[in-house]
């Protein structure tokens, strides 16, 4: 399960990246955009990073929802101090963009697991 979950969240990401190569979702009735400032560790290139925070977006939104689709778009932008602004654009399948906003909220001084780092959630912010 846990692994058909992550292959389901990569697959819509890049899917939808492919078919918006601007990085960015268009905001509609069934998602949430949310704000964070993240710190990765270990701090690697952007390019790198960009690959990581989608994956670890992806698979932390798809452990909670389960057997849902889900379309998340990350941009990720560097601050100079180590940390990074982060803006997720986040929809999932048959669930509202208030519950799904009010999951990631959650995240908040907790760190979420990429592929090549550690995301600590310095903080979020989740609007309809």
């Amino acid at each position: 399960m846990f692994f058909s979950n992550t292959l389901v969240a990569l697959f819509a990401a890049a899917t939808f990246a492919a078919a918006n190569p601007s990085g960015l979702m268009k905001r509609d009735s069934n998602s949430t955009t949310c704000s964070f400032v993240v710190t990765p560790t270990p701090d690697a290139s952007l390019d790198v990073l960009d690959v990581d925070i989608n994956y670890a977006v992806g698979h932390t939104v798809g452990e909670e929802y389960e057997d849902h689709i889900l379309t998340d778009v990350n941009t990720l932008v560097a601050n100079g101090d180590g940390t990074y602004d982060l803006t997720s654009v986040i929809a999932v399948d048959g669930e509202t963009p208030a519950a799904v906003g009010a999951f990631v909220d959650t995240w908040a001084d907790t760190t979420i697991a990429g592929l090549n780092a550690q995301w600590f959630v310095n903080s979020v912010d989740c609007v309809e």
